[in-house]
C-alpha cells in the first residue's frame, strides 16, 4: 500500500495539471452536450471517455522514447487498415462486401466489429503520422534540402490520399500544417517550404477543376473532389435563400443556434434549435454548447484549448530531447488545426469538412486518438531526459 501511495504521490507532482484540466473541461461539455442531443449516444460517449482515460494513464508507464521505437510499425499497420477499408469500398460498389466495412453516407471509413463496435483507422493515422515524422526528422538531416524533403512529404502524402479515397477530405487535409510545422521546427529551410506552398497554390485550382462536367479539359480527368464537396463550397459562399436550405442548412442552423444562446445561454439541456441541427454532436457539437451555455460556454471551450496549447509548447520548449520536442510540437499542430478546422466550420468562415472537435464531439475512436495526443503530451513532460550527445539538429 505503501509503495502504490508513493507512486500515486510521484505521479501527481509530475502530472501537467493544466492539460488534465483543458480536457477534462471539454470532455464534460462535450459528454454534457451529446446527452441533451441523445442520451443514448451520451451514455455511449461515456463508455468512450472511460476508455480513453484509462489508454491516457497506461501510456504513463512506458517513456515516450520506448513508444517511439514503434512507430514506423504503427504507421504501416495503420496504412493497411486504411487500405482495407478503400477494398471494402471497392468490394461493396461491385456487390461483394468483405467483413468489417460498410459505407455509411457514402463514406468507408470504418471498420466494423461484433458487438456493434467501429473503429475509425485515419484517426490513429494521426497520431502515427506524427510519431513517424517525427522519428524520422530526429536521425536524419537531408530535409534541409530541397530534393531532401520527398521522404517526409510522402510520409503525409500517402495516408492523406487514401484518406482523401474514403472520402474524408477534413481528415486528409490535418496532414498538411502538421507536417509543414514539424519540418520548420526541425529546421528545413524556409525557402523551400514557401517554394512548395507557391506551386500548390497553382495546383490546387486545377486539382478542383478535375472531373468538373463544366470545365471542357478538365471533366475529362478523374475527379479529386466530390460533388457534394463542391456544393459545400457553394454553400459557403452563396446568400441564395435556396442554397442555404440545401448546402448551407446545416451551417446556417449551427449559426441560429449559437445566437440564440445570448450571453449566457438558454439553460442545461435546453436546445430547441439543435435538435434541428444535421449531426450536432459530431461537426456542429460547438453551436450545442453555444445555445446551451451562451458566449460563457463559448468562450470556456476555447480558453481550454488555448490552456492546453501553451502547455503543449512549454513542454516541447523545455524538452531538449530532438524526438521528445517534434513529437510535443506535432501533436499540438495536429489538435489546434482540427481544432481551428471545426471551428471555422461552425462559424461558416470554411466548407463543412466532417472533423470532429477534439476531445468534444461524440465518437470512440476520436475521443480515444485526442486521449492518446494528451497522453503523450503528458508522457513528454515527465521524462524531460538531459541530452548529452551532441543535438542531430539546432531548435534555436
Amino acid at each position: 500500500m505503501n509503495k502504490l501511495n508513493r507512486i500515486w504521490q510521484q505521479l501527481a507532482i509530475a502530472a501537467n495539471w493544466p492539460i488534465l484540466a483543458a480536457v477534462t473541461v471539454l470532455s464534460v461539455l462535450g459528454v454534457m452536450s451529446i446527452w441533451v442531443d441523445s442520451p443514448a449516444n451520451g451514455t455511449k460517449q461515456l463508455v468512450f471517455l472511460a476508455a480513453a482515460v484509462a489508454v491516457m494513464a497506461a501510456m504513463q508507464a512506458v517513456n515516450y522514447l520506448i513508444l517511439g521505437r514503434y512507430a514506423w510499425p504503427l504507421y504501416f499497420f495503420s496504412l493497411i487498415l486504411i487500405a482495407y477499408t478503400l477494398l471494402g469500398s471497392f468490394a461493396e460498389l461491385h456487390h461483394h462486401p468483405i467483413p468489417g466495412v460498410h459505407a455509411i453516407k457514402g463514406a468507408c471509413c470504418w471498420i466494423s466489429f461484433p458487438g456493434g463496435v467501429s473503429f475509425e483507422p485515419s484517426e490513429l493515422m494521426k497520431i502515427s503520422f506524427i510519431l513517424v515524422l517525427a522519428r524520422y526528422l530526429r536521425f536524419r538531416d537531408n530535409y534541409r534540402t530541397l530534393h531532401g524533403l520527398l521522404t517526409p512529404f510522402l510520409l503525409a502524402l500517402i495516408p492523406a490520399v487514401l484518406i482523401l479515397k474514403q472520402p474524408d477530405l477534413g481528415v486528409a487535409a490535418l496532414f498538411v500544417p502538421a507536417l509543414f510545422i514539424l519540418l520548420f521546427v526541425a529546421g528545413a529551410r524556409v525557402k523551400h517550404l514557401l517554394a512548395i506552398v507557391g506551386i500548390a497554390m497553382v495546383l490546387i485550382p486545377l486539382l478542383w477543376l478535375c472531373g468538373d462536367e463544366n470545365a471542357p479539359f478538365f471533366r475529362r480527368l478523374p475527379a479529386i473532389v466530390q460533388p457534394y464537396q463542391r456544393a459545400r463550397l457553394v454553400g459557403l459562399l452563396s446568400d441564395d435563400p435556396k442554397t442555404l436550405r440545401q448546402s448551407g442548412f446545416q451551417q446556417l442552423r449551427a449559426l441560429t443556434a449559437m445566437g440564440s444562446g445570448g450571453s449566457t445561454g438558454k439553460g442545461p439541456g435546453e436546445i430547441p434549435v439543435g435538435h434541428h441541427i444535421p449531426e450536432a454532436q459530431n461537426d456542429m457539437i460547438f453551436a450545442i454548447i453555444g445555445e446551451q451555455f451562451g458566449l460563457v460556454g463559448s468562450i470556456s471551450v476555447l480558453a481550454a484549448y488555448v490552456v492546453f496549447f501553451i502547455a503543449g509548447i512549454e513542454i516541447a520548449a523545455s524538452t531538449r530531447e530532438p524526438f521528445g520536442r517534434l513529437v510535443a510540437v506535432g501533436i499540438v499542430a495536429l489538435v489546434a488545426a482540427q481544432a481551428i478546422l471545426n471551428l471555422s466550420v461552425v462559424m461558416r468562415m470554411f466548407p463543412v469538412t466532417g472533423v470532429t472537435l477534439p476531445f468534444v464531439s461524440y465518437g470512440g475512436s476520436s475521443l480515444v486518438a485526442s486521449y492518446i495526443a494528451a497522453g503523450f503530451l503528458l508522457n513528454i513532460g515527465q521524462n524531460r531526459p538531459l541530452v548529452i550527445a551532441r543535438n542531430s539538429f539546432e531548435f534555436d
